[in-house]
């Protein structure tokens, strides 16, 4: 039963899914870092107003006076607080997701490069941080198509999650639906776990985000003065939910932003958190599309405990065909529950392949055959057994100098092949 507006005031109610994440897990971890640095509204860009919210609360400014102060603020979260908040995830280990404004990554190239290396997923949260409630509905499809095609080009592959700056428009997830590329949105704060919706009869998925466990609480009215006081927040949160999760599965998001938890006194809150969390059986850090696709994935029974994919060489070999091959085998796409890829190449005696390069890195184990790896800076000799490491952007070409094919196992981090281009010239 619905109330007015649609609205489902009554969701799972007291008999929540039992389902489980993957195989033991119960209790996914979503760290989300929203990045808006340079898409949010000032003078420069245009906009009649400016964002009043800072360090400082909610600081008066004069009409058309640009508020440099407040500028800098932001710019705090792209020139250090990324980094500072990429730095933890890699010594931790810990993936996460990146609500990521597509003209915020259009500016800072590097950051958008570093992201998807990492392996880190990136939802769309718009063309700019902006209110949608206040376009048009043209001007929101137009700013949907646009974030999305902007995002691909800096990352390498599209985003399959959706979320709004505050809230969405009443028509927002339509148009979400109607774009076609989207697993799921987080234009919600409705619930613990994810739940389905229907939009005009298409079923669609929601993973709900958060407020609460959010470091903007450093920037209210009341706010929080100590990366302990945030810490000892998130971690009875954790308590809670971890506790609920033995009998049903439970989520727990964390919001974070580069120019406040990205200040030095305030990373260490996080930092405590992930280790004080990562010290509990059936707990896993993950990204929102792999909780999207593990949801999906067990709505008709819990997942096995122990979920194992068999790709046959044949099924390689005939998606490949004759000649020389590179095909993936394994990524979110061709395995639901998959957070990294592998693939396979083949390159037979006296041929190469193109000339290209990838955003990520890549990792290559030479299981057959030997040649030369070509690349800008010379050729690298490889033979049977050796393991070759390919940074981001390094142009390469296999070239089989031996008399037998050369076959290479490769992979990348995250969970799609990232995108990859022809070297000229």
């Amino acid at each position: 039963m619905t109330g007015p507006g649609g609205r489902d005031v009554v969701g799972y109610g007291p008999t929540p899914p039992t389902r489980r994440w993957l195989g033991d897990d119960r209790l996914a971890i979503s760290l989300v870092v929203n990045y808006e640095e340079g898409s949010e509204r000032s003078l420069p860009a245009g906009d009649a107003t400016q964002e009043s919210l800072t360090e400082w609360g909610a600081y008066p400014f004069p009409d058309g006076v640009r508020n440099l102060a407040m500028e800098s603020m932001y710019e705090y979260g792209s020139r250090v607080g990324v980094w500072r908040i990429l730095d933890v995830l890699r010594r931790h280990g810990v993936p996460a997701t990146f609500f990521a404004c597509a003209q915020a990554f259009e500016m800072a190239p590097a950051v958008a490069e570093a992201v998807s290396a990492a392996g880190h997923e990136v939802c769309s949260h718009g063309w700019r941080w902006e209110e949608v409630f206040g376009l048009s509905e043209e001007e929101e499809r137009e700013h949907i198509r646009m974030a999305v095609e902007s995002l691909e080009r800096t990352t390498g592959s599209r985003p399959v999650g959706w979320y709004c700056r505050y809230g969405p428009s009443e028509r927002t997830r339509r148009l979400v639906v109607e774009e076609g590329g989207f697993l799921y949105d987080s234009d919600s704060y409705a619930d613990d776990v994810p739940y389905e919706v229907d939009v005009d009869g298409t079923s669609h998925l929601v993973v709900p985000y958060t407020a609460d466990t959010n470091d903007i609480q450093f920037w209210l009215a009341d706010p929080l003065a100590t990366s302990e006081q945030f810490f000892t927040y998130l971690k009875d949160a954790f308590d809670t939910l971890y506790r609920e999760s033995a009998q049903a599965p439970r989520m727990m998001s964390v919001g974070l932003h580069c120019r406040i938890i990205g200040r030095p006194a305030r990373i260490a809150g996080l930092e405590r958190f992930v280790e004080y969390a990562s010290g509990f059986d059936g707990v896993v850090f993950t990204t929102r599309e792999r909780i999207a696709r593990s949801w999906r994935a067990s709505a008709d029974g819990p997942v096995p405990a122990s979920p194992v994919t068999v790709i046959p060489r044949a099924q390689a070999t005939a998606a490949a065909g004759e000649g020389s091959w590179a095909t993936m085998l394994v990524d979110a796409d061709t395995v639901p529950h998959a957070t990294s890829t592998l693939g396979l190449s083949h390159v037979l005696p006296g041929e190469s392949t193109a000339l290209i390069r990838h955003t990520t890195e890549e990792v290559c184990l030479v299981v057959a055959g030997s040649g030369v790896l070509r690349t800008d800076l010379g050729d690298v000799a490889f033979t049977t057994g050796d393991t070759l490491h390919i940074p981001a952007g390094r142009p390469h070409a296999i070239v089989n100098t031996g008399d037998a094919p050369a076959e290479m196992v490769f992979s990348f981090p995250g969970a799609r092949r990232p995108r990859t281009e022809e070297v000229t010239g």
